[in-house]
């Protein structure tokens, strides 16, 4: 935060706020990201605490797992499922689209 937005923001300094997570009460400014351009609103900040937003997305981030996908066979990629990421994109597609692009691949093979 630059002077200017810790000045607009210094009634907010002794504001604290309960994490929805943890359920602790922490310092608005000091303890909360700030996730909005104003900072002299409230409601500029985060309801989820530094601490625990680092927890989550570390999290999420070890979820992907490394392993084989079923349809394209390639092994030691990031899958989903049972799918690799460009067989996931695949997936989503009618089934009739997929099978025009069959028929255009083996006629053009």
């Amino acid at each position: 935060m630059d002077f200017e937005e810790e000045f607009k923001a210094g009634h907010l300094f002794l504001e604290n706020r309960k994490c929805r997570s943890c359920e602790i009460e922490k310092g608005l400014l000091t303890d909360f990201y700030k996730c909005r351009k104003d900072p002299s609103l409230r409601s500029s900040y985060s309801y989820e605490c530094k601490e625990c937003a680092k927890k989550r997305v570390l999290s999420n981030y070890h979820k992907d797992q490394l392993g084989t996908c079923v349809i394209c066979e390639k092994t030691n990629v990031k899958i989903v499922g049972d799918l690799c990421k460009g067989c996931n994109k695949l997936v989503k597609y009618d089934v009739d689209i997929l099978h025009k692009a069959v028929l255009y691949l083996q006629k053009n093979k």
